[in-house]
């Protein structure tokens, strides 16, 4: 619960429009409990917990949503908004409410065409993660893989390092100083051209459940299995769809293998 660095993951969230099902899915796959409260606009507002600590939040929306939200931590909001701006972001209105506990977001279209959060903590406050049941990686799956790297570069001062060959296997892994913040996936080539740009939200199992068991159980809670189980250097992975149709992924870092990345074939953001 420590100062976040500019440009690292500092809270996700997840509009739905059934808070009960939501809830129910999520505590039977990654064991969350929760809390509700109320936005600054007096709106209800739902934070996810791993040992009493906040990892996630949900708010009622009327539609289901494909991907959860990412925010990223901005600690100058009005300056990194503008600077968003000045690269060719798009500012949302209207402006969201203050998130309970958490701070007062931003949101943003970036150029390569997927919505993103800016979020000044309250506090300098973050959120619990990468312990079991919460976010311990998140993936930036798009299309337009050159201007994604442009944007998110010149906007927080991302290293980024190439993984794969940069034409048939293009993963860059976005860094802040010596830490990794999140990895940049350019779909395959033969992605259907109106397959939308998309964040892949990764929580950890619980090591005491382990993977296959949180498979199924997500399974069993309505969870579909979007693409076959692969391992990575992070650990094994399954992306899914919870009941109401949003992506994320399990992951188990306990079964992490050395590879290079995939390859066109194996894409698992293709459908």
């Amino acid at each position: 619960m420590t100062e976040v660095a500019p440009g690292s993951p500092c809270w996700v969230e997840l509009a739905t429009p059934d808070l009960d099902l939501t809830m129910r899915f999520y505590h039977e796959v990654l064991g969350w409990t929760f809390q509700r409260l109320r936005d600054a606009g007096g709106h209800d507002y739902v934070q996810a917990l791993v040992s009493d600590e906040p990892v996630a939040g949900l708010r009622p929306h009327n539609h289901s949503v494909r991907d959860w939200t990412l925010y990223l931590s901005a600690w100058d909001l009005a300056a990194t908004t503008e600077r968003a701006r000045r690269l060719g972001g798009v500012v949302l209105e209207p402006r969201p409410h203050a998130l309970p506990g958490v701070g007062a977001p931003v949101l943003i279209d970036d150029p390569s065409g997927a919505g993103v959060g800016l979020l000044e903590l309250a506090g300098g406050q973050a959120f619990t993660a990468g312990v079991p049941g919460s976010l311990v990686w998140v993936e930036f799956v798009t299309r337009h893989a050159a201007l994604a790297d442009r944007f998110f570069g010149r906007l927080f001062g991302y290293t980024q390092r190439q993984f794969g060959d940069g034409h048939q296997v293009d993963y860059v892994v976005y860094s802040i100083g010596d830490d990794s913040a999140l990895g940049r996936v350019r779909m395959a080539l033969d992605t259907p051209a109106d397959t939308p740009p998309r964040w892949i939200a990764h929580f950890a199992v619980h090591p005491d459940v382990g993977f296959n068991e949180s498979l199924r159980r997500a399974h069993s809670a309505g969870a579909r299995l979007r693409f076959p189980p692969y391992t990575s250097s992070l650990g094994k992975v399954a992306v899914l769809s919870d009941p109401l149709g949003t992506r994320f992924a399990l992951i188990d870092p306990s079964l992490a293998a050395e590879w290079e990345y995939g390859s066109a074939a194996d894409d698992p953001y293709d459908d």
